[in-house]
């Protein structure tokens, strides 16, 4: 019972290292990087699979000692083999979280620079999971947006004080003119393709909450492609 319960305190804790080290995104874990972490957990499955075995041992069961050194050996190199493919593990779930979760935006292999996809979504447009001066918000990807633009409920989920804006400008959209307030938007996020000090305008209106991604910032991009289901977004 013992090694029984020892064996299932190493499966958790391979669980746990794996699961960390293919969520982590920024290479650091804890205060350490990646390789210090994989090496640190090197280090503490195979002390665990030592005392496994001392455990056996101590109680004369010698081939209960070798299969426990077999087994922590196995769960070993899978953990390395799921190390070493940890990017592509990512990928695939950066890609079910695409299609599960509107706007999320993925990471994807390119020799371009940065590159982050969205899927098209039921609505037939493509919208952009982004967070705005530290705030979360969800876009509409819109190149015949000027500028980024948000109504009044938006712009006010980001902290903007709607009252007190001058909508004596028009910003142009998909859907025509629109009277506007101009602004900047100190930050603006998506995925790892970070702007500072993005042109932007309040829309005079209340469409519950709408958001425009307009060329303000697509324009600052490498380059934006639209193919199929799919939106590219290459900084």
């Amino acid at each position: 019972m013992r090694g029984n319960g020892l064996l299932l305190i190493v499966l958790a804790a391979i669980a746990i290292i794996v699961g960390v080290l293919m969520l982590n995104d920024d290479g650091m874990v804890g205060g350490m990087n990646e390789g210090d972490f994989a090496e640190g957990a090197y280090i503490g499955v195979w002390a665990l699979a030592c005392a496994s075995s001392l455990v056996f041992v101590f109680r004369s069961n010698f081939s209960g000692a070798l299969k426990a050194i077999a087994i922590y050996a196995t769960l070993f190199i899978v953990l390395v083999g799921l190390y070493a493919y940890r990017g592509e593990f990512r990928e695939v779930g950066d890609r079910i979280m695409a299609e599960l979760v509107p706007g999320h935006a993925i990471a994807v292999s390119g020799s371009n620079g940065t590159q982050f996809q969205v899927m098209r979504q039921n609505d037939e447009h493509f919208h952009v999971a982004a967070e705005v001066n530290g705030r979360p918000i969800e876009f509409l990807v819109d190149t015949g947006a000027s500028v980024v633009a948000l109504d009044r409920t938006a712009a006010q989920a980001i902290g903007i004080d709607t009252e007190n804006l001058a909508f004596t400008s028009r910003v142009m959209t998909a859907n025509g003119v629109a009277r506007s307030a101009p602004i900047t938007l100190a930050h603006v996020r998506i995925g790892d393709i970070e702007r500072e000090n993005v042109d932007a305008a309040v829309m005079d209106q209340d469409g519950g909450g709408l958001s425009l991604l307009g060329m303000s910032f697509l324009g600052t991009l490498s380059s934006f492609d639209f193919r199929g289901e799919r939106l590219t977004l290459t900084d």
